[in-house]
This record gives structure tokens, C-alpha cells and sequence, in this order.
């Protein structure tokens, strides 16, 4: 039994854990993973060091590792795995558009996303969490209802008017955790372009709506980081935020995922 530590982020979401060792992802250390994400939706693991490789074998202990389609940093070793580099003279993040959750635009889904600290801007650079699962409890019973019986157009490409194979599908606008069986909106700003059977100015409203509800502060927490740290989430019932504050500074970061499986 690995002597670890538990410590909770916020009332709403995360935690920390303390006393593990992610080179070892033997089926005790799995069990302690997808407890706490099941529990806290994000976790942060201090402390460790791990290089490419080690990230692709932790991930696939979730999942189908994912090997994005489009974005085309992964390495050529080990194509699951991402570099996330920002040179100090760049002005965009990656992902740092808006809320979002990952590959909600194809099916499976995605299920697990891992980003590890490799190198890190003397301040800044946090990553923000908001909970699906505490925004939808938060509504009315009516909304709910509601909103149970509709499913969601997710598109890669939307922004530019584009619904295109592989990179689009619907998906049910609240989903249920097989675990706890709690429920949870799964919707983003950056990937859902409308509800299915209505056009995007129809659907725009209330997703809007939705979309600001979800990313209330109430629901959120917000993870400083250290050299070492590995952030792991439940993309299902999470969106996240990378904080694009560090102008002038390096960062790199390198970043699996794992699908749910089918």
C-alpha cells in the first residue's frame, strides 16, 4: 500500500494528492486515481517525474490513448503524448481560447486528460476547473427536465461554420457518471455549436445561458503550479481554462488523454 495524503481543493471540485508515485501505475495506484477523479473530478500529484513514455503508460491504464487529428505537436515516438510548448516572444496559449472540455466532438469521447509540468514562467500560467456536475445540480427541476430530454451538436470546426466528419457528432446535453451515477451538463463554449433540430441562432440563447452558468465561480477551483506536478480531470464532468498570464516566459508542457471506453 503506497502512503499517501488526500487533500481537498475547494468545496466544489479537486484535490491533491501527496505520497504517490505515477511510474507505477500498478492496479493498487490505478484504484486510488479513479477513486479520488470519481470524488474530486481533478487531482494534482506532486512531485513527479515523468517523461513521455511514462505519461503514454499511465493513460492507457484509463483508456484508448487519443492521438489527435488535427493539432500536430505529438511526438514521433509517441504520438499519444503532446508538447505543449509556449516560447517567451508567443501571445497564444493552446486551449487558452475559452472554457472547454476535451474531444467532446467525436465519439468515444474523451475521458481522461493528464498534463505534466516540464518547464514553468516564474508566476502564472494556472489552470481553472469548473464542476458539470455542480452547475447542473444548481438549476431548477424544470431546466433539468428540460434539458435531459436534448442532445447537442459538438464540432471542431464550428466556429467556422463547418460540421464535418470525423470532426462533429451529437451528444446527449446531460450525461450520467457511471460510477456515482450523478448528472452532469456536458456542453462547452468552444466545441457546441447549437441543439440538434435547431439552428445555432435558435440554440444560442440558452446555451449562452448555460454556458455562463457553468463557468460561475461557485463552481470552480483554480490550481497554481510547481515543477513536477501532474494534473489529471475527467473531461466528462469538468470544463478547464489554462490562465494565459505569463507574457515573455517559457513554458512546456507535455499532455496525454485517454477516450471513455465503448
Amino acid at each position: 500500500m503506497q502512503n499517501y495524503t488526500i487533500t481537498k481543493k475547494s468545496g466544489t471540485l479537486g484535490a491533491t494528492i501527496e505520497g504517490i508515485d505515477l511510474n507505477v501505475p500498478d492496479d493498487e495506484l490505478m484504484k486510488i486515481l479513479k477513486d479520488a477523479l470519481d470524488n474530486s473530478l481533478v487531482i494534482k500529484i506532486k512531485n513527479q517525474k515523468l517523461d513521455r513514455f511514462g505519461l503514454a503508460k499511465l493513460v492507457k491504464k484509463f483508456g484508448p490513448p487519443y492521438i489527435h487529428p488535427i493539432v500536430p505537436n505529438g511526438y514521433d515516438d509517441c504520438p499519444e503524448v503532446l508538447e505543449l510548448l509556449r516560447e517567451p516572444d508567443d501571445t497564444e496559449l493552446f486551449g487558452g481560447e475559452s472554457w472547454h472540455s476535451d474531444v467532446t466532438w467525436m465519439k468515444p469521447i474523451g475521458y481522461v486528460s493528464i498534463l505534466h509540468a516540464i518547464d514553468l514562467p516564474d508566476v502564472g500560467g494556472d489552470t481553472a476547473f469548473s464542476s458539470t456536475i455542480s452547475a447542473f445540480e444548481a438549476l431548477s427541476d424544470g431546466m433539468k427536465k428540460l434539458l435531459r430530454t436534448q442532445k447537442a451538436v459538438h464540432a471542431f470546426h464550428w466556429r467556422e461554420k463547418r460540421e464535418v466528419q470525423p470532426w462533429f457528432c451529437e451528444q446527449p446535453v446531460v450525461k450520467i457518471n457511471p460510477k456515482t451515477k450523478k448528472e452532469g451538463l456536458y456542453i462547452n463554449r468552444m466545441f457546441t455549436s447549437r441543439f440538434c433540430d435547431m439552428t445555432a441562432e435558435e440554440s444560442a440563447p440558452l446555451l449562452n445561458y448555460l454556458f455562463d452558468h457553468m463557468e460561475d465561480h461557485k463552481f470552480t477551483c483554480r490550481f497554481e503550479w510547481s515543477l513536477g506536478d501532474v494534473l489529471i480531470w475527467d473531461n466528462r464532468f469538468t470544463l478547464h481554462y489554462p490562465i494565459n498570464d505569463f507574457s515573455g516566459q517559457l513554458r512546456r508542457m507535455i499532455r496525454t488523454s485517454a477516450l471513455e471506453e465503448a
